[in-house]
């Protein structure tokens, strides 16, 4: 029998990667933030559901991906945006971990308000370099 769900997966890797290979850092980083809210909305469904096991496996990737965010600021250069974006990041990465441990969900109601501002805000730069 065919796993449609590994095929899916395998097609939304591939899909990712190819949009990667020719993406500038302003669309690397909104890739980062796309990616973290539709895993926050995925980790929500499942705290709903029970489904802890997906949940973990969900909130593994935030925070994998806090740290791609975190990981793609330059601090050499970035100065008190940079320490200030860091610290914001960290804040997430805080509270879906409190999140996950308590089946929280207005704690990711606060992380989904930090992220989207800061996506918005990244989306405003892309656009100007544009």
């Amino acid at each position: 029998m065919l796993d449609f769900a590994n095929g899916y997966q395998a097609y939304q890797n591939t899909s990712v990667e190819g949009k990667a290979a020719g993406a500038d850092i302003h669309k690397l980083v909104l890739m980062l933030f796309d990616g973290f809210l539709d895993e926050l909305a995925r980790v929500e469904g499942h705290i709903q559901a029970k489904r802890f096991d997906k949940k973990a496996a969900g909130t593994e990737r935030m925070l994998k991906i806090l740290g791609g965010l975190e990981a793609s600021l330059d601090q050499q250069n970035g100065g008190e945006v940079a320490a200030n974006m860091q610290r914001l990041y960290q804040h997430c990465g805080q509270a879906v971990l409190a999140a996950s441990l308590k089946n929280d969900l207005s704690q990711l109601d606060t992380v989904r308000v930090i992220m989207t501002n800061l996506q918005e805000g990244w989306q405003g730069l892309a656009q100007n370099a544009a």
